[in-house]
């Protein structure tokens, strides 16, 4: 049997094919998050947070009772707000910026709890998904708060809701109420952290510490003390 030998010509094909399927698969970097406000008891895989700390995918961000946490996301948010008694981690944070417009893909999953956030307009390939026990929002450019129970608000953009195999389109000024499995007006407050209108259109990094309570006054010296 007479053996068909590869060409160098070929081999060279081949090898920059493959050079070329490598680059592509690692074109996408891994997007950061970073903790830039804290208020009462929060904590990363169990471990007291600080401010300044850097959260990897996977990691679990937990609030207590009256406790919050504010994120930056830079591309693949940026804002993120961890209300109190919650907690999430995220699934995914990827930017890819090889083709002509980047690729930006964020999943949080909210475990328990409420997350909130601010999402810039990306390209029709971005992705951005918050994904809780009962319920999944697609975000597109808007400020948004979903709770574990369904509940899904909305200040500004659009969010796609699927909640019982149902989808539900919300819009800003709008709110999913599960309990009527209906899109309702929204009485929702936009939760303290989260960016100016002007902090927004100039893209900035929100970097302020959650207002927390400030510290006692001391008493004045009494004379002859």
């Amino acid at each position: 049997m007479k053996m068909i030998g590869i060409s160098p010509r070929f081999a060279g094909l081949c090898a920059i094919t493959a050079m070329m399927a490598g680059s592509s698969l690692s074109a996408a970097e891994t997007g950061k998050a970073e903790l830039t406000g804290i208020k009462g008891s929060v904590k990363v895989d169990g471990q007291a947070a600080f401010v300044g700390e850097a959260i990897k995918t996977g990691q679990r961000i937990e609030t207590g009772a009256g406790a919050q946490a504010n994120l930056y996301l830079a591309d693949n948010g940026p804002t993120v707000v961890v209300l109190p008694d919650s907690s999430i981690s995220f699934d995914e944070l990827s930017v890819d910026k090889s083709g002509s417009e980047p690729v930006i893909t964020t999943k949080i999953n909210l475990k328990v709890g409420t997350v909130a956030g601010y999402v810039k307009k990306t390209s029709s390939q971005s992705s951005y998904i918050v994904k809780g026990s009962t319920v999944t929002a697609v975000i597109r450019s808007s400020e948004y708060q979903v709770t574990d129970n369904g509940m899904v608000a909305v200040w500004s953009g659009c969010v796609t809701v699927s909640y019982r195999g149902a989808s539900y389109e919300v819009c800003g000024g709008q709110m999913f109420d599960p309990a009527a499995a209906s899109v309702v007006a929204n009485t929702m407050i936009l939760p303290a952290g989260m960016p100016s209108a002007i902090q927004q259109s100039a893209n900035v990094k929100v970097t302020a510490v959650v207002p927390t309570r400030p510290n006692p006054v001391p008493s004045p010296v009494k004379a002859g003390n």
